[in-house]
């Protein structure tokens, strides 16, 4: 079982300086998993997880076909894995071009080097694949779910807010042309900006086919239409 709860340190982010590893030589796991947070503390109300339950799911880099035990923790962007004795590890998240399928839940993730959104910074993480992974642009979902400390009350006519995971909306990435994972911008305009080589050629396919850019299904249209050109 998981012994170390308290202890803070995060994941470790990978900067693209670094180098992901080939699954065909590296580990699958990386013992000794990390937390941020109390898994006893049920004060918390929400979870850092997806799905709270471990569920089937295959990994491909394991080519037996074997179906492991998984979970996404996407408050640390970790993909947990339950061993045959219940000890918890993290799938080793520098493997290139590994897919971690789950067949029940029809859903797929592979792990990216990418720009987040927020903080401008250079990090490794997980996306839902929306679309072929072999292509050179997938559609890409960015799983978010947000921590909020607890805060005491600051006198006795309030209440104390209990600490609180929250799940936020997916952000919608594609992959540059170095292969790192970039925000896909909701003005219409600005993602045309993205591929000035096509920028013509994508406003007017979004115009004609009334792409909305906060629709999951349009973006699967679009980014299908990119790879094309």
């Amino acid at each position: 079982m998981i012994k170390s709860i308290f202890l803070t340190a995060m994941i470790s982010l990978v900067s693209f300086s670094a180098t992901a590893q080939d699954p065909n030589r590296q580990n699958l796991t990386s013992p000794g998993l990390i937390y941020a947070f109390d898994l006893n503390d049920n004060s918390i109300i929400g979870t850092p997880y997806i799905e709270n339950d471990f569920m089937p799911g295959k990994i491909s880099a394991d080519k037996d076909g074997k179906l492991f035990s998984l979970r996404y923790n996407a408050f640390s962007d970790v993909m947990e894995i339950k061993k045959d004795n219940n000890d918890i590890e993290a799938l080793n998240k520098d493997l290139l071009n590994v897919t971690i399928t789950f067949s029940k839940a029809n859903k797929a993730y592979r792990a990216y080097n990418y720009i987040d959104s927020d903080t401008n910074n250079g990090k490794r993480g997980y996306f839902v694949v929306l679309t072929d992974a072999s292509i050179e642009k997938p559609l890409l979902a960015k799983e978010i779910i947000s921590f909020t400390e607890k805060k005491k009350a600051a006198s006795s006519y309030a209440k104390t807010k209990p600490a609180q995971y929250k799940r936020k909306s997916d952000v919608y990435y594609t992959l540059n042309d170095k292969g790192i994972a970039i925000e896909i911008p909701s003005k219409k305009k600005e993602i045309a900006k993205t591929f000035p080589k096509h920028s013509k050629e994508i406003l007017s396919f979004i115009k004609s086919n009334k792409i909305k850019t906060s629709k999951k299904e349009d973006l699967i249209k679009l980014v299908n239409y990119i790879n094309t050109l």
